[in-house]
């Protein structure tokens, strides 16, 4: 491929008045269209940074959006406290889903969200597409491969990755009050793609001030210095580490047009006057979820993202900007290696499920299986090893020899498309007289209800749910207990077939045609349901399960479970869970749990909030991580972080890891409101994938 320098509508790299400051590479908007040959990859081949200006109508958009925005995040009391000192407030959303605060200034932001995002997205499509028209003859195809509902997928070009990629949208406004030396955010290359932002801007209630100062790259030289963001209608293009798995794909006499991951950091000066704060935005582009991660690895990126999701839902080790992928950290989006950061072990332990686990509480010491002529390594119940220690799912130390890989468990007979849905009304039916019927669906969930009538001391019950029946489950929530209260907690649950023979080898035992319904006291410590398959129910339950190999119904009449009564005139923490895969009691997956309270009086259901969780329990000294550092069996049962359906959705970076959000930070939160019809939920999941992925690393 021919690369051209364009003089006059690609500006170059210059020097400004001091030699520390930079312009960046800039590229025409006209120009991304045009038929030029190689504009994109000239501008990108100094530090994998452009600039796309003149872009119509966009300095009125940004500058709408942005003073909106500010008037809107002005309210929020949750902030990040950055290394510096530095104050952060931020507004979270995916591409498709916007819930905001219903006050009038956040009103007027989703007013000016629609045009500005609108311009946003009709760029990025176009950069994608000019990258894809100048890289395409270097490249191999297909870029990636992937599965989805059993149907294999290929993106074949750089517009495919980014077009059914996954838009993480962040709002960041910045106060700095006390000055210091010290960097606001260090040096780190972004995870994902691609990252497209628009420079910061000075802000006050009531307008712009000006282009924030203080955005600093490292070359490919090792050369470091800020860039120079000097034009109103910019919005930047920047690489993040996912851009190897295009650099993968380069025909080898090409290797000299790799696309550069760019490092770069952020050092804000102070501003005394409390009105003043600094207002970013940037889009976060992944590969598609169905993507595998390697051609030789059949994880995909959704898998990876519930991993890392669930990996620091269930511990609380600090981690430093899971959004950054540093030198120190490696992190980053290749393979099953998203983790590296945690795999220097101690001598008495071992790196199995995405940890260091302690070798003594496997009866193990270092030398135990050398001493017995096998290999230590990391297997599940059914002797399949993860060479890696990489993979989630029931996961421990093993002495062994086996070499046979992880495979899925078994599927049940799944529901058929067809006749399925005109069926669901009928079932959802029923000649009970209920009071009461709640909407506990999850967002992309199947549809699941619960109806209920309080007679005396006694909740009467019926839990739908719109899938097949591997297991369901509902009982109280644990408040304090690992995995979102699940450790800990009380609950009825209904299996196709009896536990009594259940083994984590071969699941339930189906010789036996006849369901079981009993109550089970979820183990404190260890999810996994090997660990706490012994009903606990003394007297035989008055309970039922019914199915008609489409969806699946619990229902019960209670009075407690496991002497655990009902606060009738007032609420509990109930949770809910169901598994429509498998025989093997097996993990519910990320759409088929939720916990929440409910008030049995007037039906109201409040999805967990982990925040309010905190100021309900805060006169009591507990640690709600406490039980999570040395859950080691993290599979069947395991609940991450949550929040779904109704009301204000708040998901607070406590809950998900330790100062997550950046080092000796504090605590964090990102709210999102919802009107009613569960799309809050739906981005609550969103909002911790995207804390995750960018909360320590925006600009």
């Amino acid at each position: 491929m021919k690369i051209s320098l364009l003089p006059l509508t690609v500006l170059q790299l210059i020097s400004a008045a001091a030699a520390e400051s930079k312009h960046p590479q800039r590229i025409q908007h006209s120009l991304l269209s045009s038929s030029s040959d190689g504009p994109l990859l000239s501008a990108l081949s100094h530090n994998g940074l452009v600039a796309v200006t003149s872009i119509p109508n966009f300095a009125t958009l940004k500058h709408n959006v942005m003073k909106s925005f500010t008037e809107c995040v002005a309210d929020r009391d949750a902030s990040v406290e950055l290394a510096d000192g530095t104050l952060r407030r931020s507004f979270a959303m995916s591409h498709d889903n916007v819930k905001l605060p219903s006050t009038p200034s956040c009103l007027g932001f989703k007013e000016s969200l629609v045009p500005f995002r609108s311009m946003v997205d009709s760029v990025v499509e176009t950069f994608a597409l000019r990258l894809s028209t100048e890289m395409s003859p270097s490249l191999q195809q297909p870029l990636l491969s992937g599965i989805s509902n059993d149907k294999e997928l290929t993106w074949d070009t750089v517009q495919d990755i980014v077009t059914h990629g996954e838009y993480l949208d962040h709002f960041h406004s910045y106060q700095k009050f006390v000055e210091g030396e010290e960097h606001t955010l260090e040096f780190h290359v972004d995870q994902g793609l691609l990252l497209a932002f628009t420079p910061g801007l000075m802000m006050d209630l009531d307008s712009v001030k000006g282009v924030s100062e203080g955005f600093y790259v490292r070359d490919p030289t090792g050369d470091e210095y800020e860039v120079s963001f000097d034009k109103d209608d910019d919005l930047v293009f920047m690489f993040g580490d996912g851009v190897n798995h295009i650099n993968n794909k380069l025909f080898k006499d090409k290797a000299s047009e790799s696309l550069v991951a760019t490092p770069h950091a952020l050092k804000l000066k102070a501003h005394q006057d409390p009105s003043i704060s600094r207002a970013w935005f940037g889009r976060m582009i992944l590969p598609p979820q169905e993507a595998f991660v390697s051609s030789s690895d059949s994880t995909t990126f959704g898998q990876v993202r519930s991993d890392i999701i669930e990996h620091f839902s269930s511990s609380n080790k600090p981690v430093v900007g899971i959004g950054c992928s540093t030198s120190q950290q490696e992190l980053g989006l290749h393979g099953s290696s998203i983790l590296r950061d945690l795999q220097e072990c101690a001598e008495d332990e071992f790196y199995c499920w995405f940890r260091c686990q302690v070798l003594a509480d496997h009866g193990l010491t270092a030398t135990t299986c050398t001493e017995r002529n096998l290999m230590l390594q990391c297997a599940n119940p059914r002797d399949q090893v993860v060479p890696d220690g990489k993979a989630h799912g029931d996961f421990f130390p093993s002495c062994t020899n086996s070499t046979d890989p992880v495979t899925d468990y078994p599927k049940i007979e799944q529901q058929d498309n067809v006749t399925c849905p005109d069926l669901w009304e009928d079932f959802l039916a029923t000649d009970e007289d209920y009071d009461h019927v709640v909407e506990l669906t999850v967002p992309n969930g199947p549809e699941t209800q619960f109806m209920y009538s309080v007679i005396g001391d006694t909740i009467k019950g019926r839990l739908v749910h719109d899938n097949v029946h591997g297991w369901l489950a509902m009982g109280f929530a644990n408040p304090g207990g690992g995995h979102n209260g699940m450790n800990g907690g009380h609950v009825i649950l209904a299996t196709p077939y009896s536990t009594e023979d259940y083994s984590p080898v071969t699941g339930l035992d189906t010789s036996i045609d006849e369901a079981m319904i009993a109550t089970y006291t979820i183990d404190t410590q260890d999810s996994a349901f090997r660990h706490w398959q012994n009903p606990t129910n003394e007297e035989a339950l008055i309970a039922s399960v019914d199915t008609n190999d489409c969806s699946t119904a619990l229902s019960f009449e209670v009075s407690q479970i496991n002497g655990k009564t009902f606060n009738i005139n007032g609420t509990d923490e109930m949770l809910w869970a169901g598994n429509s895969v498998d025989h093997f009691v097996g993990y519910h997956g990320p759409f088929s749990r939720m916990r929440f309270t409910i008030d049995w009086k007037s039906g109201e259901v409040v999805p967990f909030s982990a925040e309010a969780h905190e100021e309900d329990h805060e006169d009591h000294d507990h640690d709600e991580h406490e039980d999570h550092e040395e859950d080691h069996d993290h599979d069947e049962h395991d609940h991450g972080d949550e929040d779904h359906e109704g009301g204000e959705v708040t998901v607070s970076i406590e809950d998900i890891a330790s100062e997550i959000a950046a080092p000796n930070s504090g605590s964090s939160s990102v709210e999102v409101e919802s009107d009613g019809s569960g799309a809050a939920g739906n981005n609550a999941g969103f909002v911790i994938l995207s804390l995750l992925l960018m909360a320590a690393c925006a600009m």
